[in-house]
């Protein structure tokens, strides 16, 4: 990198000025780095995580309401950087429904930088077993009272020999001037009608 050109000399009464606008700008700079930084170190440290039998039982439904059959427990609760994130996954082992809610922070600003978010927080996700999703469509469904397109994948979940059904189910929805999201993940021989009872449950709070 080659060195800027000096700045020329500016008259003293005018130094004070330019002193302080280049540290409000280079202020400004080092806050955008530092929140960058500070979010891609929480989406490659922080949300990978293994979902297994040994997570904390709390629940949460600070976002949506919800309902999933069985026994449920909420295996991740945070808030941080302006993004709300919860997930819940019902007691099976591994879990035959992973239920994840988000509102996404204001400085995601438009449709593609919300889906390019989410989509490296689906990637960051690990779980005990392995899930092939090939099959996508779009589905119009309801959601808080709103007309929502629903990206449906289909495909299997393999775990210890054994290979399942398995569907994904994701929406966007603003509510209150907030951009949420909402990922319903389920496997299964009936995977398909338990993402689709999961959905149905949802309501924003």
């Amino acid at each position: 990198m080659t060195q800027a050109d000096p700045a020329p000399p500016t008259p003293s009464g005018g130094s004070n000025t330019a002193k302080w606008v280049a540290l409000g700008c280079g202020g400004c700079l080092g806050v955008t780095v530092l929140a960058g930084l500070a979010l891609a170190f929480f989406i490659n440290r922080t949300m990978q995580f293994t979902v297994g039998p040994n997570q904390d039982a709390a629940e949460s439904q600070e976002l949506f309401t919800y309902t999933i059959p069985s026994e449920s427990r909420t295996i991740l609760d945070m808030d941080m950087f302006g993004m709300q994130m919860i997930q819940v996954a019902n007691t099976d082992s591994p879990p035959s429904v992973l239920l994840t809610m988000g509102q996404l922070p204001s400085y995601l600003q438009g449709s593609n930088a919300q889906q390019s978010f989410v989509e490296e927080f689906q990637n960051s996700i690990t779980t005990q077993g392995s899930y092939q999703l090939t099959e996508q469509r779009a589905e119009e469904r309801t959601l808080c009272d709103q007309p929502v397109s629903v990206v449906i994948q289909t495909g299997s979940f393999e775990n210890g020999g054994t290979t399942y059904n398995a569907v994904s189910l994701l929406t966007f929805v603003e509510h209150n001037n907030d951009a949420r999201f909402v990922w319903v993940l389920a496997h299964g021989d009936a995977s398909q009608t338990t993402a689709d009872q999961v959905f149905a449950t949802l309501g924003c709070r």
